[in-house]
């Protein structure tokens, strides 16, 4: 296993996070991310729209092209994370059976520069982990690729209905042997992205609950654990913070497409917000505040965890 230690001495460190930015329309929201002097960017998914109806993968590239050109030059000073969701990906709502991951896989991997001894440049998937010391904590950053390996799931009525079959998968055999390796290591932060949501099951579109025994094991593993746990999503086009026992979601969506309809959930806390946003994690050294933000730089809704 590979992991590397950055040591960050600033009394709070800021990560910034968010999904959903086509790279066809104007992305405002970037100056309100600048101005709280963030340390980070953790891009969730759906980074680039360049999936076809067809499946076919011609507008992958040209879309990374545009994104190039559209994402702010003071961005790529900062520590970035990323993880892919289905328009990167290049199916919508896609998962193992698609047919062009592997060529996916390698735009994905030139675009954001992983270099060629990083675990994503050699294997099938984009998961990664990285632990880093900040404030005297270490925090364990692990993305999920919730594409590659996951079993087909079918709507009826414009609704995802549970795949209850034994094997049915997110993550595959290998990622989840990978995962619970990874979780091993002494950490007393774990930031876990996934590009769509954990907690919430109410609503009709993709999330683990679409396979039941997937998003049981994953609650069970992160349970198990003695660290606080954050988990970071993207994928919805609104966003919220979620809670089941002691595990806090965030959800930020979208950077530049919003949506326009209610939604609610058991584990959700306050409500949730469909015009653009952006989610911040600031760690301290004894608490950590999550946050949904908006445009205009207005705090939609926070919680504050100790640690």
């Amino acid at each position: 296993m590979l992991f590397r230690s950055y040591l960050h001495p600033k009394d709070s460190y800021k990560i910034a996070l968010g999904s959903c930015l086509h790279q066809d329309h104007p992305a405002p929201i970037w100056s309100a991310i600048e101005e709280n002097n963030i340390d980070s960017f953790f891009f969730l998914g759906d980074n680039i729209y360049g999936d076809t109806p067809s499946g076919l993968p011609w507008k992958l590239k040209s879309s990374y092209n545009k994104q190039k050109e559209a994402l702010p030059t003071w961005l790529m000073s900062k520590d970035i994370h990323v993880i892919w969701d289905d328009h990167d990906f290049g199916k919508n709502d896609g998962g193992s059976s698609y047919r062009f991951k592997e060529y996916a896989q390698n735009l994905y991997i030139d675009f954001w520069g992983i270099d060629d001894e990083d675990p994503r440049a050699n294997r099938e998937g984009i998961y990664f982990q990285q632990l880093q010391n900040i404030n005297g904590l270490k925090v364990l950053f692990v993305g999920l690729d919730t594409r590659y390996f996951r079993s087909d799931i079918e709507e009826k009525d414009d609704v995802y209905q549970p795949n209850l079959e034994v094997d049915a998968t997110i993550l595959g055999d290998i990622q989840w042997e990978w995962l619970k390796e990874t979780v091993k290591q002494e950490h007393d932060l774990l930031i876990l992205a996934s590009s769509i949501q954990v907690l919430a099951t109410e609503h009709r579109f993709e999330k683990w609950s679409n396979i039941p025994n997937e998003r049981s094991k994953l609650l069970l593993l992160l349970e198990n654990l003695d660290s606080r746990v954050i988990v970071v999503s993207g994928d919805r086009h609104r966003a919220g913070l979620y809670q089941y026992n002691d595990i806090i979601e965030i959800t930020a969506s979208s950077l530049n497409r919003p949506t326009y309809s209610d939604e609610t959930d058991t584990l959700l806390l306050g409500k949730t917000y469909t015009e653009n946003n952006f989610g911040l994690i600031s760690i301290e050294k004894t608490k950590i505040e999550i946050s949904v933000i908006n445009v205009d730089n207005q705090k939609l809704e926070s919680i504050i965890v100790e640690i």
